[in-house]
């Protein structure tokens, strides 16, 4: 309480609760000099009531792991507190530095929109890649989410209103600033800067692991692999999508693509060494580059994720023979 004694770190708290921001963005809504709101920060983190996490160059701030901390939520509700005219002037410059966020991502996406649509051009479209992805995990709920490579936070918008968390890791602190300017506050996601080789998060900690064409940047994706089934609990599910083998070298200089596509047979090698059975695999045709899709589950105790009524292990959907053909 005594870390509470103070009309600035209370806005602190009443802005944190609402979502996740940088130091200076703290600053720019408080009106105040970045050492002044640190020195508040400061005290806040020494009492657990916050903590900080680095990203690049960055600093952000989010609630702590004090036990205090429901009984400050369930305060501020009953008191009333957000409604009163600091708070409510505070929220309004949250609003204002949000909307900046949005900004500077439509600029970068402006930027990067030739690179991307080269991409796009060559492979079946993304609603349809994203369609069959979520018939391949079937209508019920996600459980614990972790998105690898997160990029623009897409996995999380297509499957995070039916996970009971959401954690989306990536390397680039751009991207993330992406992401987090992008996805609806309602999904409560949790944005780390991390290598998709070595996730900073728990063994055990996640139901399912997503990873959207990310796989072919990493040099050794098999410890990408490993890494996805290390988080995963037992019967929790990987679903890895990415390119079909191919011939197209110029990706590698112009795109940064460290592998030209994977093999069914590679896939289920690096599966199995790491305990995970290959549920389903799909193939999407379109263009110059075929889409893989591929659905596997950790061994063990299977929670409550039904399955599509068409879903059977290691088996193909051929619902549509135009776009799919017969894994090898």
């Amino acid at each position: 309480m005594r870390a509470l004694a103070d009309d600035s770190r209370i806005r602190i708290m009443l802005l944190i609760l609402e979502t996740e921001l940088a130091v200076g963005e703290i600053a720019q809504i408080l009106e105040q000099s970045q050492p002044r709101a640190s020195r508040h920060i400061r005290i806040l983190c020494d009492a657990g009531l916050a903590e900080r996490r680095r990203e690049g160059s960055w600093t952000f701030l989010r609630p702590g792991q004090s036990a205090a901390l429901p009984g400050i939520r369930r305060l501020v509700e009953d008191c009333g507190t957000r409604e009163d005219a600091m708070a409510v002037e505070d929220r309004r410059r949250l609003a204002e530095v949000r909307a900046e966020r949005t900004r500077n991502a439509e600029a970068y996406f402006a930027a990067q929109a030739d690179k991307w649509d080269e991409i796009r051009s060559l492979h079946v479209p993304e609603r349809e890649v994203e369609a069959t992805m979520l018939a391949m995990v079937g209508s019920g709920a996600v459980g614990r989410l972790i998105d690898i490579g997160t990029g623009t936070g897409r996995m999380i918008e297509l499957f995070g209103p039916r996970a009971s968390s959401s954690c989306g890791i990536d390397r680039s602190p751009d991207m993330l600033r992406l992401a987090r300017a992008k996805l609806d506050d309602a999904l409560q996601a949790e944005l780390l800067q991390g290598d998709i080789a070595a996730l900073p998060v728990a063994d055990a900690s996640a139901d399912m692991v997503v990873c959207h064409l990310v796989l072919h940047y990493a040099q050794a994706p098999e410890r990408v692999i490993a890494e996805a089934a290390r988080v995963l609990a037992p019967g929790g599910r990987l679903m890895i999508v990415d390119f079909a083998p191919h011939d197209r070298e110029e990706l590698r200089g112009a795109h940064a693509h460290a592998r030209l596509g994977f093999s069914d047979g590679a896939m289920a090698q690096w599966f199995d060494a790491e305990g995970l059975t290959t549920e389903r695999r799909e193939t999407l045709e379109g263009g110059t580059l075929d889409v893989k899709i591929w659905l596997g589950r950790k061994a063990g105790p299977a929670e409550a994720h039904p399955r599509a009524s068409n879903d059977r292990p290691g088996s193909e959907n051929r619902a549509n023979p135009k776009q799919r053909k017969r894994a090898a």
